[in-house]
Formats: C-alpha cells, structure tokens, sequence
C-alpha cells in the first residue's frame, strides 16, 4: 500500500482521486478568499487580480473534474458525476457532484461576463455553495475529512468562506439620498 496524506492507500488511483479532491476542495477555497484581498494580491503578485484569480481557479477545476473523472473511472459508470437527489444524507454526501456542476456553471459566467452584464456576479456566488455542498461531501464520505483535525479545519474554512460572503454582500453600494424622491 501507499501513504498518502492521511491513511494509506488501497491502489495509485485512491492517490489521484483524493489529491484532486484536496487540491480542488483547497483552490476553491483560495480562489473565494482572494475576493477579499484583491488589492493585496494585486501588489503581492504585481499582476492583475482577474489573472491570479483565474488560475488558482482554473487549478481548481481542473483538479476536481481529475478526482470526479477518475472516481467515475473506478467506478466504471459516468452516473458518478450525477446529483442524488434520493434522501437530504445522499444528496449532502454526494454533494460534490453538484458542487461540480456548479462551479463549471461559475466557471462559464466568468467567461462570458461582459454579455451577462453585471447579472454574472450574481451567479459567480453560487462559487460559495459549491464550496459548502463540497465540504458536506467531504465532510461526510471523505477519507481524510473522517480525521478531527481536518473537519476542525473545513469548518474553519466554511466559516471564513461564509464571512467573506457576507462582508462582500454587505458592501453594496448605498442608495443615494434623495433618489427616491
């Protein structure tokens, strides 16, 4: 057997699948996080910040369609990558198969946001459900999520995830005095 992260490793394809998973669960994270810090991550990277973005987040999905590609793989079924919709405990645990679907969602608003208008913001949010419905999935059927430390962190980072959400949210700009007279 292999070692890997956590607990060993029955087969090199448990390697793949639970890198992808981590790599991809981690640069979601990251890549939600960096909207709190764009001017520190402009000076930081002395690049635009839509480019930094794009990568970590481009990294990311690419990193989990590997771990969902390669577990339809071992599974030898593409109904893998489905949502399960059967009971709240099977759709939460297999919910990174939405997450998925979600974020390639995402990942098209950002292409096509100058024909969306400023209506790609709103659906470039679903980024932060994707990463909660991920870390239920993780939490609940992830090996290496089943370890105390690690589900200490996950919630640590939902709950910083959900605080940028918030923060990011509550920045809108205010209605100006008088124009509702």
């Amino acid at each position: 057997t292999i070692t890997v992260a956590l607990d060993e490793l029955n087969a090199p394809i448990d390697g793949v699948i639970r890198a992808g998973a981590l790599l991809g669960y981690l640069g979601v994270f990251l890549a939600g996080l960096s909207s709190a810090y764009m001017r520190e991550l402009i000076g930081y990277f002395g690049r635009p910040f839509i480019k930094t973005h794009h990568l970590v987040s481009v990294t990311a999905l690419s990193a989990l369609v590997i771990h969902a590609v390669t577990v339809a793989w071992r599974a030898q079924s593409i109904s893998t990558v489905l949502p399960v919709f059967s009971s709240l405990n099977a759709f939460f645990s297999l919910g990174g198969r939405p997450a998925l679907w979600l974020l390639a969602v995402t990942s098209l608003t950002a292409l096509f946001r100058a024909k969306l208008g400023k209506s790609w913001k709103t659906l470039h949010w679903l980024n932060y459900l994707a990463f909660f419905l991920g870390t239920g999935h993780a939490m609940l059927i992830g090996p290496n999520f089943q370890h105390i430390g690690v589900k200490v962190v996950a919630v640590v980072m939902a709950v910083v995830l959900l605080a940028v959400f918030i923060v990011r949210r509550s920045k809108r700009q205010p209605a100006k005095a008088g124009r509702n007279r």
